[in-house]
């Protein structure tokens, strides 16, 4: 289980939950591997071990990125935890947020990744790193389902 779901109040339902999306971790992935066999064939190190040793280095920071982030929304409240070790944990409760961002570039739209960004009174903001289909978790909520 995780920690949203386990850190559910009463009388609280879990609409939404998701991680970051493995999309961009597959994508990570084959950039590396290019990047890796371009530096192993103009050093002369060899492509195959430049990829290997470039996707050895690479994986835990993508299974750190995968399990290291959590995201979800419940009936009341927005919630994103980041870190596996540490913890940062954000809530916006949904009386509270003023705004929602969406932030993508031309292939994250092309791919339908995003990051969203909930604003609300003050300075405090809760994100949603790189999820699948932005759109319609902002219109999740934005009409509170």
């Amino acid at each position: 289980m995780s920690y949203i779901e386990n850190n559910i109040n009463k009388g609280e339902k879990l609409i939404w939950f998701s991680r970051v999306s493995t999309k961009i971790i597959i994508l990570t992935y084959i950039f590396v591997t290019f990047v890796s066999a371009f530096f192993g064939y103009f050093f002369e190190i060899g492509i195959f071990t430049s990829i290997v040793l470039c996707l050895v280095l690479y994986t835990p920071k993508a299974i750190l990125d995968y399990f290291g982030n959590e995201f979800g929304i419940t009936s009341k409240r927005v919630i994103s935890r980041k870190g596996i070790i540490s913890r940062n944990v954000d809530e916006m409760n949904f009386n509270s947020i003023e705004s929602i961002n969406i932030d993508q570039n031309i292939i994250l739209r092309l791919l339908n990744i995003g990051t969203l960004r909930v604003s609300g009174r003050g300075t405090s903001n809760v994100r949603f790193l790189n999820i699948d289909d932005p759109i319609n978790i902002r219109k999740k909520i934005k009409h509170k389902f």
